[in-house]
């Protein structure tokens, strides 16, 4: 199997060094110049003899910025992303994962959890992939016990094409911190991906306000909807959406012992 990697970034660098210990055969590249040469590194630009023979390229985030740029990328069928890697070669079942994204709270939304969810004691080891120490690439393969919170961005939720997380958290909607992409409605797109491949076991969690603004119908995904109230204070609302997603795990993880 042979991988080209689309953008020299944090994201990308993983996934290479990841591909590589798995001995696959893989290259990298971006438009940015550098005078930094090294093995299966390219710059200034995408040479399209390797795009052409790769069987998979891997899109890294803020490489596609315009909705034209979007479009093409879905038309290619072997153009995938850095969470393809993760669910190809890391082997986490969704049940063991949770995605929390917005615009606005995934910090202090993600931080808040994992506090209260390592006093649970429920999980042996618990990961939190807030872009800095991991990204989805650099996780550890999966091991009995282990548990994911994922802080995911609108960029990398953008050039995901398979989502499996069975509990979701969207914090907030602001259309206003769009700062990467040229149109608005392509940042609403990469939000509602927190939406795909829900299912009867999957479970978000959403406020009254959020859902307003982002015009979702509730009935189009049936259970699946845990909806809180607004709060006044953003501490209260980071609150009651950690305290109703712990409720969750609790509820389940304890339906695993007895069942």
């Amino acid at each position: 199997m042979k991988y080209h990697i689309i953008g020299i970034n944090k994201v990308g660098i993983n996934t290479y060094n990841f591909l590589k210990k798995k001995k696959q055969i893989v290259t990298i590249s971006d438009i940015k110049n550098n005078k930094y040469k090294k093995k299966d590194f390219y710059y200034n630009g995408h040479p399209k003899k390797l795009i052409n023979q790769s069987n998979k390229l891997i899109y890294c985030p803020g490489v596609i910025r315009s909705e034209d740029e979007y479009n093409k990328y879905l038309l290619k069928n072997k153009a995938i992303s850095e969470l393809e890697i993760f669910y190809k070669f890391k082997n986490w079942p969704k049940k063991n994962i949770l995605f929390v994204t917005g615009s606005r709270g995934k910090s202090s939304v993600c931080n808040l959890i994992l506090k209260k969810l390592r006093k649970l004691k429920l999980f042996e080891k618990i990961f939190y992939l807030d872009r800095k120490r991991y990204t989805f690439s650099n996780l550890p393969i999966y091991k009995k016990g282990y548990f994911l919170v994922a802080e995911v961005d609108y960029q990398t939720f953008l050039v995901g094409k398979c989502l499996k997380a069975e509990y979701r958290i969207f914090t907030s909607y602001f259309k206003k911190e769009n700062k990467a992409f040229k149109s608005d409605y392509l940042y609403f797109k990469a939000k509602l991906k927190i939406f795909n491949n829900l299912d009867k076991n999957s479970v978000i969690i959403i406020n009254k306000k959020t859902l307003k603004k982002i015009k979702i119908k509730l009935n189009k995904f049936k259970n699946r909807f845990l909806l809180v109230k607004n709060k006044r204070s953003t501490q209260d609302n980071n609150s009651i959406l950690c305290d109703t997603i712990l409720n969750q795990i609790k509820k389940n993880e304890k339906y695993k012992l007895f069942k």
